[in-house]
């Protein structure tokens, strides 16, 4: 009976001596990550940019202040802008770029709704007017890489938004040209942006 007694205390006393091995390696951890934790935060106080000047604001690193011809412009473009055109402006694209871009998505929008009711007949000659819209971005005036890429995002967005992407996939596997050459034209844009 002891042997017995014995033979079940051994296998207790090792789970047991396993479970407070565990519990103090627990401990352990969290007293550590708890040490940690409140050194990082006392460092992150103690670091504080060794040049600083005091303004009415409080303390600013003396780097981030401009003179105030620069300041000015700094603090109105971080400010939200009123209107599309405010930002274009502000970004060099003027009213002219706006409305160029604004004829592209109009041209795109019209043949892909087009595409979007047309026959397997129509199909073919739409695909082929809107590679062709797609090739004549830059005589359409869009001079630049900027002004080139960012017309080529709006007639991208304008295929988007008439689903033209999933007519586009199964045209492409009926293997129409016109289609295979527009998803070559556009899918690298789109899933660059």
């Amino acid at each position: 009976s002891s042997l017995t007694y014995l033979a079940w205390l051994v296998p207790m006393s090792v789970a047991t001596g396993i479970a407070l091995f565990c519990g103090l390696v627990a401990i352990l951890l969290l007293t550590a990550y708890c040490v940690l934790v409140s050194s990082s935060s006392k460092k992150k106080k103690k670091k504080k940019p060794a040049n600083t000047k005091e303004s009415k604001h409080g303390r600013e690193p003396e780097a981030t202040q401009l003179p105030k011809s620069k300041a000015k412009d700094v603090h109105s473009f971080s400010q939200p802008a009123q209107d599309k055109e405010t930002v274009a402006r502000r970004l060099g694209r003027g009213p002219d770029v706006l409305q160029k871009e604004a004829e592209l998505k109009r041209d795109a929008l019209h043949v892909f709704r087009k595409l979007k009711v047309a026959s397997s007949e129509e199909k073919a000659a739409l695909y082929r007017e809107a590679v062709e819209l797609f090739d004549s971005i830059p005589a359409r005036g869009f001079q630049g890489t900027s002004a080139l890429t960012s017309a080529r995002i709006v007639f991208c967005n304008a295929v988007m938004e008439c689903d033209g992407l999933d007519d586009l996939r199964v045209s492409q596997d009926t293997k129409d040209e016109a289609a295979s050459a527009l998803v070559e034209r556009i899918v690298p844009i789109i899933f660059s942006t």
